[in-house]
């Protein structure tokens, strides 16, 4: 905005020249924008921060004033002070001063998470009168967080289990062992068989398993076949694969074995309590056999 005279001068007696002056202003009705370049911005956890650009992006130039924007953060998806740093910084673009970077801060959780957000946002603070000519847009962006550090490793929680056949069921626990989950993580189970097999021996099982924050830990109840037969201890084992998402997930142990030991008792004995013989027979005929089970 700017000012000037004008006058009038002349000699037209007995013409006055009243009033011979006057001012002009003329007023700067060009509008000013200003925005975020670009909107979308995307930050692993483990660069530790991400910087959102504000420009002066078309119409009019700032000349002898100044335009005072506030940046400053909100939450999404992703929280401030859990997931980044709350930032609200003044910015004043001039003539000499077109582009505004800010940083925030990104913080590590410790989680395993899925991708979050979160929004910054401009507020237009003061423009040395001319408010009305400056427009902020785009005036929101939004900056999402990819998790490239938390992995969690999810496994068997022994290697070796012994259960009796009598028993009814083979307890086996899967969980988390490593790092802490804030989103779900499916696993494939299945048995294996040994030189116990399925059905006569226990139920082949093939399930998914579903891990989330509020379930670290996994049982899995496989049943036992009691065959009623007496015979040596036997083994099979089940193992772990197929992660969605495979992402930053580790299986170990994957694989463990389990050992069926045998209840059933045999009873060996004479078929008799008691033999009569006469002395010239010259032998015994005894009777030994499996007397139950």
């Amino acid at each position: 905005t700017f000012s000037y005279s004008l006058t009038l001068i002349g000699e037209l007696t007995p013409v006055m020249l009243s009033p011979n002056v006057t001012m002009v202003t003329i007023m700067d009705n060009n509008t000013l924008t200003i925005g975020f370049d670009p909107i979308q911005y995307t930050v692993n956890v483990s660069d530790g921060y991400v910087t959102f650009n504000m420009s002066i992006l078309g119409g009019a130039t700032i000349k002898g004033a100044s335009v005072e924007v506030m940046f400053s953060t909100k939450d999404g998806t992703a929280l401030a002070g859990q997931d980044y740093i709350q930032t609200s910084q003044l910015l004043t673009f001039n003539q000499s001063t077109t582009n505004i970077p800010v940083s925030v801060g990104i913080i590590n959780n410790g989680y395993y998470e899925d991708d979050i957000i979160f929004q910054a946002k401009l507020t237009l603070q003061s423009a040395a009168g001319y408010e009305q000519f400056v427009t902020l847009s785009p005036a929101m962006a939004t900056a999402t967080i990819i998790d490239d550090i938390n992995g969690v490793t999810i496994g068997f929680g022994q290697t070796g289990y012994s259960f009796f056949e009598n028993q009814r069921y083979a307890h086996v626990t899967v969980s988390v062992l490593q790092g802490q989950l804030k989103k779900s993580v499916v696993i494939q189970f299945r048995t294996i068989r040994g030189s116990a097999v399925g059905p006569g021996d226990y139920a082949e099982t093939d399930i998914i398993l579903v891990f989330n924050a509020s379930t670290p830990n996994i049982t899995v109840d496989i049943p036992l076949e009691d065959d009623g037969l007496a015979e040596d201890d036997e083994s099979f084992s089940a193992e772990l694969l197929a992660v969605t998402p495979s992402g930053l997930v580790t299986i170990a142990p994957a694989t463990t074995g389990i050992t069926i030991i045998d209840t059933n008792s045999v009873t060996i004995g004479f078929g008799k309590q008691s033999y009569q013989v006469s002395k010239h027979q010259g032998s015994i005929p005894l009777k030994i056999q499996v007397l139950r089970g």
